[in-house]
């Protein structure tokens, strides 16, 4: 009788230590999927507000071309005006 009290008492102990992982376990998981989720939000709005920049800098600009192109082109009109 002992023996199986002894089995029985393992078994318990066996089962509250298995629930205890699964709950540890699921709060783990649980703030990994936050995290994930904030990261991937953030990434999201980034790209978004990169090519909200680069829409707007087209359509504000007037032209693709950057800056130092466009001075650069200045200076060889410049030149040819001179010449």
């Amino acid at each position: 009788m002992t023996r199986w009290l002894r089995l029985g008492g393992w078994a318990i102990l066996a089962l509250v230590l298995l629930w205890l992982v699964a709950e540890i376990v699921s709060i783990v998981l649980g703030f990994l999927s936050w995290l994930v989720s904030t990261v991937l939000t953030l990434v999201v709005l980034a790209v978004l507000l990169y090519l909200a920049y680069i829409v707007v800098s087209n359509v504000v600009g007037g032209s693709s071309e950057s800056g130092r192109s466009q001075s650069r082109k200045r200076e060889r009109e410049r030149e040819k005006i001179f010449e």
